[in-house]
């Protein structure tokens, strides 16, 4: 289906089911399969909670070879309304931290950050159950643990602003927005994976060099064999597309803090955007991301035959 035939059928479709296609065909690759393997597990767990058990992270549970509860912990919820929740409030942080870094950084990251911080949460547990022995069976899970991520990394940018809570219309200043997040999902779960969270999250920004890929080595990853069968994807955020862009000598920490619509009108006490402007704009991102895709892989075929032509 070609990007021209994709935007007619999403417009002919009914109000709600054309809303849920824009919001899905608005996101890319990575953030994709997150919210796939969270519905997957939140789907099993509908009537039993199989995959919690399996997949939640504990020091009685995990230890000592049960390594998968490292990998999967942070995808799942013991409460399907929780996991919806979640989903409405972080996909787009996913979305804009994809954007920022591309499919292959972004599900390399994503993947390590839920591994690490699990990992110091389960160490965590460990040492304080001699002080709190209900700390050795507490488990830890969650989308949430990547909410305080951005959270913070949002915070450290512009600590003297502000930001709204959640989706909710209260507004928080950003030097107390984490500690209360934080404080508050702890005591909602009694674990100590949002600590662990907040202290990855914090060494994330400052070392941040550390953190990164090189461009070389995502292009590198880009064509093995994991990667190699959905990189002509149109929802494939590829390194080539936009490595131009890249300002290397602009740190995203010194850009200016921009409040969006949305939360602008809240503070200021005014009515929210009615749906049908919601929904429209959202048809004109859909069409305007699917041009700005086909259009990033046209050049990127075009410089590939360049090349290929040179090698000759």
């Amino acid at each position: 289906m070609n990007p021209q035939q994709l935007d007619n059928n999403v417009h002919k479709q009914p109000g709600f089911i054309s809303f849920l296609k824009i919001w899905w065909y608005s996101h890319y690759f990575g953030t994709k399969i997150i919210l796939i393997i969270s519905a997957i597990f939140g789907f099993i767990d509908i009537f039993t909670h199989f995959a919690f058990n399996i997949f939640s992270n504990s020091p009685d549970q995990t230890m000592p070879f049960q390594i998968q509860r490292l990998i999967f912990a942070p995808f799942i919820h013991y409460y399907n309304l929780d996991l919806i929740l979640a989903i409405i409030c972080i996909n787009n942080k996913f979305k804009d931290f994809e954007i920022k870094l591309g499919t292959v950084a972004f599900i390399i990251t994503i993947t390590s950050l839920g591994f690490i911080t699990q990992s110091l949460c389960l160490l965590l547990q460990f040492i304080f159950s001699y002080i709190y022995n209900p700390f050795y069976q507490v488990p830890a899970y969650s989308l949430w643990n990547y909410g305080i991520f951005f959270i913070i990394q949002e915070c450290l940018v512009l600590p003297n602003g502000q930001s709204q809570f959640l989706i909710f219309p209260l507004q928080l200043k950003n030097k107390y927005y984490p500690l209360i997040f934080v404080a508050l999902f702890t005591l909602i779960q009694q674990s100590l994976t949002f600590i662990s969270s907040s202290l990855i999250a914090i060494l994330y920004n400052i070392l941040l060099d550390i953190f990164s890929l090189q461009l070389a080595t995502i292009e590198k990853l880009e064509k093995t064999i994991i990667f190699k069968w959905f990189i002509e994807r149109i929802d494939f955020r590829r390194v080539s597309n936009y490595q131009d862009q890249l300002e290397p000598s602009v740190d995203s920490r010194e850009l200016p803090y921009v409040e969006t619509p949305p939360a602008k009108l809240t503070a200021e006490g005014s009515a929210p955007f009615p749906p049908s402007l919601v929904l429209s704009e959202l048809q004109q991102q859909l069409s305007n991301e699917i041009h700005e895709r086909v259009v990033d892989q046209e050049e990127q075929k075009q410089k590939e035959l360049q090349n290929e032509e040179q090698d000759l």
